[in-house]
């Protein structure tokens, strides 16, 4: 997932000498295959450069496109590989999102694949919660792995509790020097007691050790009574308490269902996300906060006044965003160059933010629409 790291240097090769010359290939991890597909596109690239912007040649931007054109085209678990060249300066990303072939030369560095990997759903991590065992997976760019746990994890309850003692209706639960509970009760107290204590344990390990480090959503997949009596105790301020997986997990064989459940988990969250932006979006309309029309949200974002840009991630119109907020289309590069990417890139630029997002995802049917930070000084 792209990061705002990645962003960043997007941002910092637009200060340099452009046109641009953008390539996002798809990588399949079949050589013959990357490697006729890049190499269709590095010529496609050539062309549109040669056309639109006739002033430049094709050897300012060649060094950029060097290491890949020999080199390997795989990256590790990488779906993609983005190249940004500007004629002095260039960039490239490889893509943990599924990525489409494509080629532009816009004015601007085209930001747009970096924007549209920025999925906030598809990081999250699994607590797989049993009775007396759990297990954890984690799903990083939409990819689901179950962790290894360390050996000191807490496991199973027996691990975690230790061996129970009774004498004579006393009993205790002892693990080495410490004591969990004791007392006088009955079993079933005694496990009762056990169950908060270890659900207690759990919660404070997979906190300390995971979800306070990576700081992602934490998804819970227990049965009904399990849900409720872990959520009694738990403190992990990353616990989802929207999506949750209401079914016992097989631990057994976690490894072999996590992949479905994953899949069903990624979904949920897109819908709660997806309602969340929607509701929100309804509520600045109502407020007057909206703009539509690309006249009035380009001027608005030269101006600095959008503080939230949505844009369909297949949305295309032709123009050139100028200095002063105008829309130019008078050039062959201008009318070719992509204007929501331009406008991507100012919003970003003046510290708004920027989501690309599939249509079903969209708080609005329109293509664009634009959140203001003052609305009294841009015409509806």
């Amino acid at each position: 997932m792209a990061n705002n790291f990645d962003l960043h240097a997007a941002l910092t090769l637009a200060t340099k000498p452009g046109p641009f010359v953008t390539m996002t290939l798809p990588v399949t991890g079949i050589p013959a295959t990357d490697r006729t597909q890049f190499n269709s596109l590095l010529k496609q690239g050539k062309e549109q450069l040669e056309k639109v912007a006739p002033d430049r040649t094709w050897s300012a931007y060649a060094e950029s496109f060097t290491p890949f054109e020999h080199g390997p085209l795989t990256n590790g678990s990488a779906t993609g590989l983005l190249i940004m060249a500007g004629a002095s300066d260039s960039y490239h990303y490889w893509l943990h999102t599924p990525v489409a072939a494509t080629v532009t030369v816009t004015y601007q560095p085209n930001v747009l694949p970096i924007l549209q990997t920025q999925d906030k759903t598809s990081d999250y991590d699994i607590l797989l919660l049993g009775r007396d065992a759990f297990d954890l997976a984690q799903v990083r760019n939409g990819r689901p792995e179950m962790v290894n746990l360390p050996v000191d994890a807490p496991v199973t309850l027996e691990k975690a509790l230790g061996s129970e003692l009774r004498d004579r209706g006393r009993w205790q639960r002892s693990a080495g020097e410490h004591t969990q509970y004791s007392g006088t009760g009955s079993l079933d107290t005694a496990r009762e007691a056990d169950q908060r204590n270890y659900f207690m344990m759990v919660d404070a390990y997979v906190s300390q050790h995971y979800s306070n480090v990576d700081q992602v959503p934490l998804i819970l997949v227990a049965n009904a009574s399990d849900q409720g009596n872990f959520r009694k105790f738990a403190q992990n301020a990353y616990l989802d308490h929207v999506v949750r997986v209401v079914q016992g997990p097989n631990l057994a064989a976690a490894n072999q269902t996590l992949a479905a459940l994953a899949l069903s988990i990624t979904e949920q969250r897109h819908q709660q996300a997806t309602q969340i932006r929607r509701d929100a979006y309804a509520k600045v309309r109502q407020n007057q906060q909206v703009v539509q029309d690309l006249g009035p949200l380009a001027t608005a974002a030269v101006q600095g006044q959008v503080a939230k840009l949505w844009l369909r991630d297949d949305a295309s119109q032709p123009g050139h965003l100028t200095e002063k907020g105008t829309v130019m289309t008078a050039t062959a590069l201008s009318r070719q160059n992509n204007l929501y990417n331009d406008l991507a890139l100012q919003v970003s630029r003046l510290g708004g933010q920027v989501e690309v997002l599939p249509a079903d995802a969209m708080p609005t049917s329109n293509p664009v629409a634009a959140q203001l930070r003052l609305r009294e000084t841009v015409a509806h």
